[in-house]
């Protein structure tokens, strides 16, 4: 979908404004700006298919240094899998969000679960079971539901009973929230265990929950799962016991997901974690020695590798022209302005060339940076010649940089370690 006729001003605005903060635009506008790397893109719809028609599951890595596209390849990567009826959760790290503590994952997950869909849009896992009771309430097939959720193989006695559970007390109730809360907060992983249930979901149980909640997606019509992990990298940063602990985190999930049918687990790192072996994953050899030979097998020539490394598939400059000229498309639907009469395809050439030989950042990320400040710029400025208006190499990477600041502070000394609560 790159024709921009389709494209509302609103749309464009999204889009701009979320290439000013230094960040890609959703799923559902990744598409108007994607140039190159279409192979790579079959690729990973071959992966999606599979796992959905035939039930399996796979594990892919996503590595590129920051501004290489690598979340925006994520991005289009999320809408693909929803065009597959796929649903989709993606749990980016922050000091907040940490691999080595379980909870504060596992609420992400469910708190994050999507999938766009035009008929059923649903945004958590709240909006995901709502959805279901509404139509299972349509239907009037409330207790044929509930005997094949009791003869669905595989899930676990406590999620079958929190689900069922959930279906009743939402049917008695025309799915008032109150009556719900507890079934919710103990979906999210919070110790509150709803009637019927006896456990809750925490480390030790993590594998049987993830593996319900995927039966129970396919049970209700969808192909699965798609998991991402994104800014893996920050855990390069954290003092030793707790980047080890985040990588026994990646271990377990990646061991777990052999065996997890229909679940596609995609990981996003920098270059530095495949190269680092004194605190990238070689310096964890549990997690190296599972996917060691993975991380290796890299190939230009091979779009369904496990490794999709952007550093090595760099974007030509006809291709960085053409992502210039869909920026400025889109600006021009923003800001309802002729920005090809006044930012020439002439200027785009050289910024293209600008980008390729900065050698400082990514390429597609200076190029982003320059061609959204020039037409900012020239939208607001009609009396000044574009020449006035282009920035210097130095300003480009300051504002590059100030959208980085912050992005890999340490997390606090004080806080606690793999298994906390």
């Amino acid at each position: 979908m790159s024709c921009m006729e389709t494209l509302s001003r609103r749309d464009a605005i999204t889009i701009i404004e979320a290439l000013k903060r230094g960040t890609p635009p959703p799923p559902s506008l990744a598409s108007y700006l994607h140039v190159g790397r279409g192979r790579w893109v079959e690729g990973m719809c071959w992966y999606l298919d599979v796992v959905r028609a035939d039930a399996l599951s796979a594990v892919r890595l996503i590595a590129g240094d920051y501004g290489s596209g690598k979340t925006h390849f994520l991005r289009v990567a999320e809408q693909r899998a929803y065009e597959r009826a796929f649903v989709v959760s993606e749990v980016t790290l922050t000091k907040d969000v940490r691999l080595d503590r379980f909870e504060t994952i596992w609420k992400k997950i469910m708190d994050n679960l999507t999938h766009e869909d035009a008929n059923a849009p649903m945004n958590g896992i709240e909006e995901l079971l709502n959805y279901w009771c509404e139509k299972v309430a349509e239907s009037g097939q409330v207790s044929n539901e509930l005997a094949k959720l009791n003869a669905l193989r595989g899930l676990d006695p406590d999620f079958r009973q929190a689900i069922g559970g959930y279906l009743q007390q939402w049917v008695r109730n025309g799915g008032r929230r109150g009556e719900l809360l507890p079934y919710l907060q103990w979906f999210g992983g919070d110790a509150v265990r709803p009637p019927g249930v006896r456990g809750r979901i925490d480390r030790a149980s993590a594998r049987a929950m993830l593996r319900s909640l995927i039966l129970f997606l396919r049970h209700i019509g969808y192909s699965g799962l798609v998991l991402i992990f994104d800014e893996l990298e920050l855990i390069l940063h954290q003092r030793v016991n707790v980047r080890d602990a985040c990588y026994e985190v990646v271990r377990q999930f990646v061991d777990n997901a052999d065996n997890l049918a229909g679940l596609l687990l995609i990981f996003s790192i920098t270059e530095q974690m495949i190269l680092d072996t004194s605190r990238g994953i070689p310096s964890y050899p549990a997690l190296y020695q599972r996917i060691g030979g993975l991380i290796r097998s890299f190939s230009e020539y091979d779009y369904r590798s496990v490794l999709i490394n952007l550093n090595h598939l760099p974007l030509r400059k006809e291709e960085l022209v053409e992502l210039a000229r869909r920026i400025r498309q889109v600006h021009a639907v923003a800001y309802s302005w002729p920005a090809a009469d006044r930012v020439r395809d002439s200027y785009l050439d050289r910024f293209a060339e600008h980008a390729l030989a900065t050698g400082e950042v990514p390429a597609p990320r200076f190029l982003v940076q320059l061609t959204v400040t020039v037409l900012d710029s020239a939208q607001q400025n009609p009396h000044l010649s574009i020449e006035e208006l282009i920035p210097s190499k130095s300003e480009i990477l300051k504002e590059i940089r100030s959208t980085e600041r912050g992005r890999y502070a340490p997390w606090d000394e004080a806080d606690v370690a793999f298994g906390a609560r």
